[in-house]
């Protein structure tokens, strides 16, 4: 009786130490600067092959370079970040991106276009990687799980709203109107920084030769690389739905794929990250490789549309969680002066991964078909279930973090 009376008394006031102002200005600041991210990002290979008549290659080409720049962007935000503090650092990367989307207005040839992308995936990379590091920063270490959960669920509306802004609207308001919207969003995120509150980041007392972990933490590398891994079937996923639908004529299905995979994502992260905050990650985290694997194995079955959509339910439910709890798992192991490190270590591995996907797809699907492909990452998720096992009896997934950490905001 009275644990069942307590665990709701406790819920109110676990919300109130998450959702404070600066949580929810940086959540509206991730989730608009990804929908402008998509909604650009969507007709990318479009907008080259018709405007400056690119060949498919080139096209992809520009995918990867973003890609390449949101590496370089989230590599060295580690570090900045206890040198100009999170703010400061913050404001740049949105300035960044909203000079980036301006520029498409000026760039007129191939050259700048790729020039605009890097500095695109640069700003991504510094706006994910210091946003990322700031929820942990401002939620209390014992809400971790769920604070990081929910942070993530913008992430997962952004992923619905931003390439539909781009499909959506392309034929009624042209490239120059997908522009404007990206450009707006931007301009409203610089705004909202305006609202983020937080404690400067703790700086070196004296100055040092820089090192690699001053960029990015080498304890995480192993959990990191295996969520690398895991990032090739998602990468793969991403890269070739689509073929894969207009071969098989799923295209209807295909289409909601990734509408069903942010729902999924939306209905199950608040439970997960509870789940995470009371039992560990374990108990998330093998779920979560099952579940991604059925995805894939649905697709390489061939079912029809209904295997399809069921597959981007449980794409939601494996890849989506994966990506939430092994963040939450990464900061858990540092203390909180090393967060950012942390926090660039997971996402540079997890971009690696999915910037590297479409290309090793690319070589063997003439010789596996998408069926194929899709068959073959379901091994290496299964694999990979076997890894975070090995890991976990390291001790390199979690590491508890202690409860008593103050976290001062001046909210």
């Amino acid at each position: 009786m009275t644990d069942a009376t307590a665990a709701p008394a406790r819920e109110p006031s676990a919300l109130r130490a998450i959702f404070s102002r600066t949580f929810v200005a940086i959540s509206l600041i991730n989730m608009l600067g990804l929908a402008a991210y998509y909604s650009i990002f969507v007709v990318s290979t479009r907008y080259l092959s018709e405007v400056f008549r690119a060949s498919p290659a080139v096209a992809g080409l520009a995918t990867g370079i973003i890609v390449i720049g949101c590496l370089v962007g989230r590599f060295f935000t580690g570090s900045i970040v206890h040198q100009a503090g999170y703010r400061r650092v913050l404001f740049c990367g949105v300035l960044l991106y909203l000079a980036a989307s301006l520029a498409y207005f000026a760039a007129d040839s191939l050259a700048l276009i790729f020039l605009v992308r890097f500095v695109s995936g640069v700003a991504v990379g510094i706006v994910g990687t210091v946003t990322g590091t700031i929820v942990a920063v401002v939620v209390p270490p014992k809400f971790h799980g769920r604070g990081i959960a929910y942070f993530s669920m913008s992430t997962a509306l952004a992923l619905c709203f931003g390439p539909f802004i781009g499909i959506a609207l392309l034929d009624s308001i042209g490239y120059r109107g997908i522009f404007s919207i990206g450009s707006a969003m931007a301009l409203f995120n610089l705004l909202l920084v305006a609202l983020v509150k937080v404690e400067a980041s703790r700086r070196p007392s004296e100055h040092h030769r820089l090192s690699l972990s001053d960029f990015i933490e080498p304890r995480l590398i192993p959990f990191s690389l295996l969520g690398c891994f895991v990032c090739l079937a998602w990468g793969n996923l991403q890269a070739f739905i689509a073929g894969y639908a207009h071969e098989y004529g799923v295209v209807a299905a295909a289409s909601s794929f990734f509408l069903v995979y942010a729902v999924a994502i939306l209905v199950s992260r608040p439970w997960s990250g509870k789940m995470y905050d009371m039992h560990g990650p374990a108990v998330i985290m093998y779920p979560a490789f099952v579940c991604l694997v059925l995805g894939l194995v649905l697709l390489w079955a061939n079912l029809g549309g209904w295997a399809v959509l069921l597959s981007g339910v449980f794409a939601g439910l494996g890849f989506g969680n994966f990506t939430s709890v092994g963040q939450v798992s990464a900061i858990s192991m540092v203390p909180r002066e090393r967060y950012a490190q942390a926090t660039s270590t997971f996402y540079v591995f997890f971009d690696l991964g999915i910037g590297v996907a479409p290309y090793l797809g690319g070589l063997i699907l003439p010789a596996v078909g998408y069926t194929g492909i899709f068959g073959l990452n379901a091994v290496v998720v299964v694999l990979c279930i076997g890894g975070y096992w090995l890991l976990q009896r390291a001790g390199l997934t979690h590491r508890p973090t202690a409860t008593g950490e103050a976290v001062r905001v001046h909210d």
